[in-house]
């Protein structure tokens, strides 16, 4: 498959990884940039810019952003609540509304959503977290529903606690303020979340969303995939 990466970052400093992803595996590969927190720039991307690239639409979506902040649930602030709600949810609503029709009209495709634990369990201080990716479980089986028998599925791959950059800092973060060293603070985190007591790794995410892209996965759709170092089994 040709690849469409997307980001909001600069073009420079995603080149590189650009330029190695095409010549490793020798296809096509571009970087398109859109704010999945505005709807007009959403509708851009996929009418505009993917089309200019692929008239006949893609053939599988990956919708993987997200972020979440945490406060108490009456202090909650709720430009925030807006913005995870936004990206969380109602981009990849609307990335799906754009892309599947083609996919449809094809007999094919594959639409991925990266959800959570969470979809299905809860922090209570991850209080728009929660919601929106209990919502994107329930968008994933009305998506679902929709296209039986179309050759379209649509999945969403839970994850527990990713090792990210991101997740990383956040560690960083929480061992300073717990005045721990960051190693204690990470183990504590991990057997709290992850009952491995290890992370889940990127390239394991990414090896299920491949699957799912195999004729063996024709006849999963509608599913929620735990990939949660055994969190769903507590």
């Amino acid at each position: 498959y040709d690849i469409i990466l997307h980001g909001r970052r600069a073009e420079t400093d995603i080149e590189p990884l650009r330029e190695q992803l095409q010549r490793e595996f020798n296809v096509k590969c571009h970087y398109l940039t859109a704010d999945l927190l505005q709807r007009s720039e959403i509708e851009n991307l996929c009418k505009n810019k993917i089309a200019a690239l692929y008239p006949d639409g893609v053939d599988i979506l990956v919708n993987n952003a997200g972020f979440g902040v945490h406060a108490p649930l009456e202090s909650f602030p709720v430009d925030k609540w807006d913005e995870i709600i936004q990206l969380d949810l109602t981009a990849p609503f609307d990335l799906v509304r754009l892309t599947v029709g083609a996919m449809k009209k094809k007999g094919w495709g594959r639409i991925i959503n990266i959800s959570s634990i969470l979809s299905k369990k809860v922090v209570k201080t991850f209080v728009a977290y929660n919601c929106a990716k209990h919502g994107l479980d329930g968008l994933t089986k009305t998506v679902a529903n929709d296209c039986f028998g179309t050759g379209v599925t649509c999945n969403s791959i839970c994850p527990a606690v990713v090792q990210t950059s991101m997740n990383t800092k956040r560690m960083e973060a929480r061992a300073e303020v717990d005045g721990i060293p960051a190693e204690e603070s990470e183990a504590l985190y991990l057997k709290a979340m992850n009952p491995s007591g290890q992370y889940v790794t990127v390239e394991q995410i990414a090896e299920v969303a491949a699957f799912l892209c195999t004729p063996a996965a024709d006849q999963i759709t509608g599913a929620s995939i735990p990939v949660d170092a055994g969190k769903w089994a507590e």
